[in-house]
């Protein structure tokens, strides 16, 4: 079967990886399983076959989301063929996705977010919510991390004298080093206004679903759309976009390998300025 030979790659290739990665192979091979209506085998690792799973799957959710679960397919008919389980090799190509202008909050729209985080009601692993939300915010605003480091900041890793954070790699993407960050004064008064009650700043102590729904009502309080769009990493494109705007190297500062990844998915126009190149031109208009 399909599932013994995903729990063997998984335990080859993804022994070091997070387990919602391994999660997700598992999903997917049981949207697979829906499809055929049976469970799946290596034989069915054919092209004509994966693809119209594909265009199967692709009913109502996005392009990305298709092409995430062809990555997927694909990396374990690969490791099936480098095996010799099968002799036929992938040849399935991604799902057309439109590239959309990425999104990030202006100035005052994350004002009225701020504002709105004090709203927040109950509290989270022993701070009041309001002040966890503030936290996450402003360390969002302030270094453009991603959800997974926000939330693994350690208290041991923070200099309040010398406003300076680490970012430690196990808590990062690729978990292959750490970024040390100089606090703007804004963020540092937080820091110390904040409650520790452990060894984590911004300990999370329930579920990753609790944690989106709770995003969702911080948005609504603040009449900003409720998508995932307006998530965490819409504090990293904000980051990125307003460093840009002031002409900072926005992919040195998020750690892109290529600046094209960075302008292509992380600038909002909106900020940094949209296409003016039109300006230059010519005006045919005009009688000379």
């Amino acid at each position: 079967m399909i599932y013994s030979l995903a729990e063997e790659y998984c335990r080859r290739k993804l022994r070091f990886a997070g387990r919602l990665t391994v999660v997700k192979y598992r999903r997917v091979l049981d949207q697979f399983k829906a499809f055929l209506g049976r469970d799946p085998t290596i034989a069915d690792l054919q092209v004509e076959v994966v693809l119209d799973f594909l265009a199967w799957f692709s009913r109502g959710r996005s392009p990305h989301t298709a092409n995430e679960a062809r990555a997927k397919l694909v990396a374990l008919w690969n490791y099936a063929a480098r095996q010799g389980s099968t002799d036929v090799w992938p040849d399935v190509g991604k799902v057309p996705a439109p590239i959309r202008l990425p999104v990030a909050w202006r100035v005052d729209q994350f004002r009225v977010l701020l504002e709105a985080s004090a709203k927040m009601p109950g509290e989270v692993a022993g701070i009041p919510a309001a002040d966890w939300w503030r936290g996450l915010l402003l360390l969002g605003w302030a270094t453009g991390e991603r959800r997974t480091a926000l939330l693994g900041f350690r208290w041991a890793d923070w200099d309040p004298v010398t406003h300076r954070l680490i970012a430690r790699a196990e808590h990062r993407k690729a978990k292959d080093r750490d970024r040390l960050y100089q606090v703007p004064g804004w963020c540092a008064r937080m820091l110390a206004e904040l409650a520790r009650t452990g060894p984590v700043i911004l300990p999370w102590d329930r579920s990753e679903a609790a944690y989106f729904h709770h995003w969702d009502r911080l948005l609504k309080l603040a009449g900003l759309p409720a998508d995932r769009w307006h998530k965490t990493h819409a504090l990293r494109r904000s980051h990125a976009s307003h460093l840009a705007a002031a002409g900072v190297d926005a992919s040195r500062a998020l750690g892109h390998s290529s600046p094209l990844v960075t302008y292509e998915h992380y600038l909002d126009p909106q900020i940094v300025g949209a296409i003016d190149h039109g300006d230059r031109l010519p005006d045919p208009t005009r009688i000379p």
